[in-house]
């Protein structure tokens, strides 16, 4: 909570607090009235003027000091109920709105009739708090149901228009970029994709839409690992924060750095817990190259963006009986077999390759095996294409 949102819940604070005094005062001064018109009709007596005097300051007083006990505590809770909404996407805010007004409606049609049969029977004062009572859980339950149901209801247009008016100024969509009614769902960032490098290739070429959000406690891991003194981890965590400068300068991404959660995300120690339910609450997407994060997420609902699984779908289609050309690296585990690969890195393995590393040859395509590390084919030698593409370890061992 920076300066201005501290300023902000003080003055929240004090206003919510002076109102609350005034209508729990209001309230003890309404109660001792009726109190004390219960004793004299109950017991027969007169209560003088400073007596009635002193049974309004007493209930006053505790009006009074009900309203400082549960002043900052309701404040906190308004304040945080505030917060969620702010955080919520266009659609969830209209959904909101809609669901107070289909309650208050609800709740006027249900106790119409109930409060014209009870009035005068009752003492006005009960029958107010109760119907105040009746309405607020009619409004929660007509919100609740509808943010459960909003991904069954379109609301393409009206959200549209909703999410126009709410963007901020200096939030301008990015150039190029074209969207239909539904606005592109935010995607949150992890540590490992951000040090990959990958994603700021993807995103220059305009198939990612939406916001990257990036935590700051991935921040804070990210700078961890560069200030690290293992040599290669700081190679690592330095990739990363210029990989993210990368990001921040290209003209068709938004970038929004947070660092302000809710409680349910402060309270877990572990980072990828914390990406996950910090994902879910903002119904977003996590980009990621970590496949247990991935099983994790997806385990709990939250959409995963796989860079690996793109890169594999990606690579192109080869068939049993192509004709590809590679260059022999080193032999295989099989007797006579000889290992190359493509330029996307898709492991070739060569029959009676072996004695052709370093050349540059001509094989044909036997099969074709997809794993989950990955696609690795199976070739048979047809010829040398080029000799000497490279010299290798160990000295000449070319046919």
């Amino acid at each position: 909570m920076n300066s201005l949102q501290r300023w902000g819940y003080r003055f929240f604070l004090i206003i919510f607090t002076a109102a609350l005094v005034l209508l729990l005062g209001w309230a003890g001064s309404t109660i001792a009235d009726q109190y004390s018109t219960w004793l004299q009709k109950s017991y027969q007596v007169s209560l003088t003027a400073h007596q009635r005097f002193l049974v309004d300051v007493g209930f006053i007083m505790i009006g009074v000091l009900f309203a400082f006990l549960l002043g900052s505590w309701l404040t906190q809770k308004l304040w945080t109920l505030w917060e969620t909404i702010e955080d919520l996407s266009p659609a969830d805010k209209f959904s909101v709105l809609l669901g107070i007004l289909l309650g208050l409606a609800l709740s006027y049609m249900i106790l119409l009739m109930p409060l014209m049969l009870l009035r005068g029977r009752i003492p006005a004062t009960p029958i107010f708090a109760l119907a105040v009572v009746i309405t607020f859980m009619i409004v929660y339950f007509s919100v609740h149901t509808l943010l459960k149901v909003r991904d069954a209801i379109s609301f393409p247009f009206l959200a549209q228009q909703l999410a126009q008016l709410l963007q901020p100024a200096d939030k301008v969509e990015p150039q190029g970029v074209k969207r239909g009614y539904f606005y592109a769902r935010d995607k949150v960032l992890d540590t490992n994709i951000i040090i990959d490098g990958r994603l700021a290739d993807i995103v220059r070429t305009g198939f990612i839409e939406g916001r990257l959000l990036i935590p700051s406690f991935v921040l804070r891991e990210l700078q961890i690992i560069a200030d690290s003194e293992d040599e290669l981890r700081r190679a690592r965590g330095r990739r990363g924060l210029v990989v993210l400068e990368a990001l921040q300068n290209l003209p068709n991404a938004v970038i929004e750095i947070v660092d302000e959660f809710s409680p349910d995300v402060n309270s877990t120690s572990d980072t990828d817990l914390k990406l996950i339910r910090f994902a879910k609450e903002r119904r977003a997407a996590i980009i990621t190259n970590d496949n247990n994060l991935q099983k994790v997420a997806e385990l709990q609902g939250v959409p995963v963006l796989s860079v690996n699984e793109l890169a594999t779908a990606l690579k192109p289609v080869v068939l049993p009986g192509e004709e590809l050309t590679v260059v022999i690296q080193r032999a295989g585990k099989e007797l006579g077999q000889g290992v190359g690969y493509l330029e996307d890195g898709t492991m070739v393995v060569v029959e009676h390759g072996k004695g052709y590393i370093g050349h540059e040859v001509r094989i044909k395509v036997t099969s074709v095996l997809q794993s989950t590390v990955g696609k690795m084919i199976f070739g048979e030698f047809k010829g040398v294409v080029r000799r000497n593409v490279f010299k290798p370890e160990g000295g000449d061992i070319f046919e």
